[in-house]
């Protein structure tokens, strides 16, 4: 079927049709979801396992190594990463990156968890899989009052949190900052050795007392009614009223020899401030289908309800904003796409006359349109990717319509009608063209096919340019005609004159033709030169966000107390809100809030936010700033005053990423078996970075060794007390932590009972030795002293393995103007000759930004041969020939002369983007060499010129429309250049240099190749 001369012959069928894709492409563009960008797979899942008492050396050979040996039997793994603490075992399990669907995988990881815990020691704790560790919450909402106390703040979050479940796409909402319950239950040791009675036997009274057990049931009559029998606590009087029976028959209540306390938890183990005032938060993550956009107005509104309702003085405040981020870019986007869209339309009327730039002109939108409409088919949803591959496929869709309209006009002013014109053209053109929108199509391929995180958040750039090139084919060869047929001039006459452009590029040819190996040569040293050049060119793997946002990541050395965390935390919060919020006007404040999350990181509130599991020595301040342009200093300065007050702390102010996440730019990792041998191989590895220029932070990941106070029990002096390991570890327990013996429920909620003793031996170290041992057997109180010694030690403060190998990460920050990539070039040399040195067993790795860039250049890397088959088999099928597409491929590498001197005279960077820019730059090289190609063989065989006459002839054909082709894409990606951002910015540059170099050496090199190729002499 020939749909041309389907179009023309129901042209008003064809009008139709256009007008309601026109209309639908507009709804499906308003009905599109929203996000920042597509996304990625987080493919982590964390294992924490607690064993309370127990060293780091402890969990790591008794728990972590255990959990390691059979989570490592997974196939779908990539690596384990652990770290064993004083106490509890975190293992981080990554995935793979081409697995996509983790469900199975995150089922399987529980099956292995609960093989590996068979083998755990007693006193460990159920090890908790949490698959979740992904999610990404972002919109927070603080609720902060002066006048309410804490209890009725929870309430008021409780409350809250119930109304904004209601909203159809919010998934789940997580409270933080709310404060553990406990009720306490203190008993004097004294009057339990009085009465003889001891802890332990009080622990047993509590857990059988409190419990829910089903009495079973009766039938009555014809009905069967439930016994529940009480037993349970509901309320603190029936704590207090518990009896005890005593060896003598009688029996004393609780409350007799101990005093029930019901309170909050302290120290606590994780604050939430907000403004440097304590408060709650509300972390919201949208459902996994959700529309971020129409759910921002969803919270905003339902914000305004509840703040209405709130009593006076309780405030709820936006403290993150994901939904108003998104409108913002994606507002940018569009304004940037509809602006490339008019420079193109400019250009089109500018260059082909009124008629045909309007002919040509109409195709711009209804492509745009067409491909909303199928990729809302395909569920793309439209983001910063698919609007900037949209902005891509600008210049590249018009060269169908340019192609298509100027064959028409040629064959008319011969003339043949517009109808002949038209379908003689569709003839023609419809192979070549297809031709070209495919191989260029598939020059993006290896981003679809990437199995990496990087390639899972751009792969949007191939199916979006695909779609618009294929949308843009099909509208050439339908709606060009019809509009050519009603529009364009019907008394066409041939023009005499080539004019001056044309009769310089004549000459330039038959230059060049004359002496091709003199010009092939230039060529090839131009190239070698921009690869020499490129190689000055800074390169970094993905920029920072341009967000006005920041974090101070905080971390104190490890066993510092909670108390001192919040103290030192409290002192910059001080400074930031001292220096950046109490202007006398408000306007003039650079600082709009800033949250603390004391103890623990942030929820994952930004995609590529690096979030860190729950430590009493690490904090975050999250900062939100009202201009963009402040970000810098006032993350200097605040970094700089953290660092002056606290010499012990290591602070850094980071901006918010882009691309996946990467925890520290520079990482080198050491792994091997002695921690001594490890920690002498980091100093050296420390000591090299220190003296390149550039690196700051520089610190590894284990931290200083921590002092640690051992009990040595004197086991003939217990035995002669009767005192058993036991009695004494009870005894401590109970003296200074106490421990959790049953759960106390209220309403919803479970609140540990925790028996610990009232001696005022918490923390004073000089009476620790005071404490009375309570025997089990004789009943007898012993001061510890008697039957035991206490010493400190030090002993590593946490354990780090990597893939079950004991692993230093030495990580390092990057000053402003210097790149990561580079230093690791630098370091290389170092660490290899350094390697030499290495025992057995022990080696070195490069994470950091190097890893990250490598996995996703390799990932694009192993499927270029894919590509280049692809487009290669297409090219043959075109021309049935296999001299022309190797002419076409040698013309692919020209683009880098202009990307090279792009990025080096704009000051631009060579990263992630750029490659991606350097492949849609070789799609549309290869765009124009095929139709070059293709209309040699047209004046050669139908026009009848000689084989030289049909290369110059062909050149001059193909001049306009290259050279229209070049000028659209390079006004099209313009508005992305200047207002595209750091991300996009780098990809803008090397499409718009390399584009203008390219065409130039395409429409000289080419035929200087064909001819060679062909032996076409002069």
């Amino acid at each position: 079927m020939n749909i041309t001369k389907f179009a023309l012959e129901k042209s008003t069928v064809t009008a139709v049709f256009s007008i309601i894709l026109l209309v639908y492409g507009f709804i499906s563009f308003l009905d599109l979801p929203r996000a920042k960008d597509p996304g990625f797979i987080i493919r982590t899942a964390t294992v924490v396992t607690y064993f309370p008492g127990a060293s780091a050396k402890r969990v790591e050979q008794l728990v972590t190594d255990k959990l390691e040996k059979t989570i490592q039997e997974m196939p779908e793994l990539d690596n384990i990463q652990s770290t064993s603490k004083n106490g509890v075992s975190i293992i981080f399990v990554n995935i793979l990156e081409k697995h996509k669907k983790m469900r199975p995988i995150w089922d399987s990881l529980r099956r292995k968890v609960e093989k590996g815990s068979i083998d755990l020691p007693d006193g460990t704790s159920k090890p908790v899989v949490n698959d979740e560790f992904g999610d990404v919450y972002g919109t927070l909402i603080s609720i902060s009052s002066d006048g309410l106390s804490y209890k009725e703040l929870e309430d008021i979050a409780d409350d809250t949190k119930d109304i904004f479940l209601r909203i159809n796409d919010v998934a789940k909402i997580e409270i933080l900052g709310v404060q553990p319950q406990r009720v306490h239950v203190e008993f004097d040791n004294s009057k339990l050795a009085k009465l003889n009675l001891s802890a332990s036997y009080l622990k047993n009274i509590l857990e059988q007392k409190n419990i829910v057990l089903s009495g079973g049931s009766i039938k009555v009559d014809t009905n069967r009614l439930a016994i529940e029998p009480s037993g349970n606590y509901e309320n603190i009087e029936q704590i207090e009223n518990t009896i005890i029976p005593l060896n003598t028959g009688e029996h004393i209540y609780l409350k007799d020899i101990a005093n029930i306390k019901y309170e909050y938890k302290d120290p606590s183990s994780f604050i939430v401030h907000k403004d440097a005032k304590q408060s709650l938060l509300l972390a919201i993550s949208m459902k996994k289908d959700g529309d971020i956009i129409r759910l921002g107005e969803e919270i905003d509104f339902t914000s305004s309800k509840i703040q209405s309702k709130l009593p006076l003085g309780v405030k709820l405040d936006r403290l993150f904003n994901e939904p108003k981020v998104v409108k913002k870019i994606i507002d940018n986007f569009v304004t940037n796409l509809l602006q490339a869209m008019g420079l193109v339309v400019i250009v089109m009327l500018f260059t082909l006359g009124l008629r045909t730039g309007l002919i040509v002109a109409v195709l711009i939108p209804m492509s745009i349109l067409t491909s909303f409409i199928i990729m809302s088919f395909f569920d793309i949803w439209l983001d910063q990717v698919s609007l900037a591959a949209l902005i891509i496929s600008l210049g590249l869709l018009v060269d169908s319509a340019i192609v298509m309209s100027e064959s028409i006009m040629v064959l008319m002013q011969r003339g043949k009608n517009v109808v002949e014109a038209s379908i003689q053209s569709a003839n023609e053109l419809k192979i070549p063209l297809l031709t070209s929108a495919l191989t260029t199509a598939a020059a993006f391929l290896p981003i679809f096919l990437a199995k990496s995180t990087t390639g899972e958040y751009t792969n949007a750039i191939f199916k979006v340019v695909t779609i618009t090139l294929l949308s843009s084919w099909v509208l050439a060869l339908t709606l060009t005609p019809v509009l050519s047929k009603y529009f364009m001039k019907k008394d066409m006459k041939k023009e005499k004159n080539e004019g001056f452009i044309y009769t310089t590029y004549r000459k330039f040819l038959n230059l060049i033709l004359s002496y091709r190996w003199i010009a092939v040569v230039f060529t090839l040293a131009l190239f070698v030169a921009s690869l020499k050049l490129l190689g000055l060119v800074p390169k970094k793997f993905f920029p920072p966000s341009d967000e006005p946002t920041f974090t101070v990541e905080i971390r104190l050395p490890i066993g510092t107390a909670i108390e001192t965390t919040r103290d030192n935390v409290l002192q910059i919060e001080e400074y930031i809100k001292n220096k950046y919020m109490k202007q006398e006007l408000e306007e003039k404040n650079k600082v709009v809030n800033f949250t603390s999350f004391i103890g623990e990181s942030a929820p994952r509130f930004w995609l590529s936010y690096d979030q860190e599991l729950a430590s009493v020595e690490y904090s975050t301040i999250l900062v939100n700033l009202k201009n963009y342009e402040d970000l810098e200093n006032i993350k200097s300065d605040v970094e700089y005053f953290a660092k002056a007050s606290f010499p012990d702390m290591q602070v850094t102010a980071k901006s918010l990423g882009n691309g996946p996440p990467v925890k520290k730019p520079i990482e080198i990792r050491i792994s091997g078996k002695d921690v001594d041998k490890l920690f002498s191989l980091a100093s050296v590895v420390k000591q090299e970075l220190g003296k390149i220029e550039g690196v700051k932070g520089i610190v590894d990941d284990w931290g200083i060794r921590n002092k640690k106070l051992v009990v040595d029990i004197d086991e003939s002096k217990a035995l002669k007390e009767g005192i058993t390991n036991l009695d004494i570890a009870l005894s401590l327990q109970s003296a200074l932590s106490g421990f959790e013996v049953t759960t106390f429920r209220k309403e919803d909620k479970l609140i540990p009972i925790v028996l610990r003793s009232n001696e005022n031996t918490k923390d004073d170290l000089d009476r620790l030795e005071s404490i009375n041992v309570y025997s089990q057997t004789s009943g007898k109180n012993i001061p510890l002293s008697q039957v035991a010694t206490i010493k400190s030690v030090f002993e590593e403060s946490k354990i780090i393995r990597r893939d079950r190998q004991k692993t230093v990460t030495v990580g390092a920050y990057i000053s402003e103007g210097y790149n990561a990539l580079a230093v690791f070039e630098q370091i290389k040399p170092f660490m290899d000759e350094f390697q030499d040195s290495f025992s057995l067993g022990y080696y070195y790795e490069f994470g950091g930004e190097y890893e990250a860039s490598g996995k996703a250049n390799e990932s694009i890397a192993v499927n270029l041969p894919i590509a280049f088959m692809v487009i290669l088999l297409l090219m043959v099928a075109q021309f049935n020939s296999i001299k022309k597409p190797i002419i076409i491929l040698a013309a692919i590498p020209l683009g880098m002369v202009g990307v090279s001197i792009g990025l080096y005279i704009t000051g631009s960077y060579f990263g992630f983007m750029t490659l991606l820019g350097i492949i849609s730059l070789s799609g549309i090289v290869i765009n124009n060499a095929i139709v070059l190609l293709e209309r040699i063989k047209i004046e050669e065989i139908e026009n009848g010129f000689s084989k030289y006459d049909a290369i110059v002839e062909a050149c001059i054909s193909r001049f306009r429309p290259i050279l229209l082709t070049t000028v659209t894409t390079v006004f099209g990606l313009v508005p992305l250049w200047l207002s595209g951002g750091l991300m996009w910015e780098p990809m803008a540059i090397a499409i718009i240099f390399g584009l203008i170099f390219s065409t130039m050496l395409t429409l000289g090199f080419v035929p200087v190749l064909y001819s060679l190729f062909f032996g076409v002499k002069k």
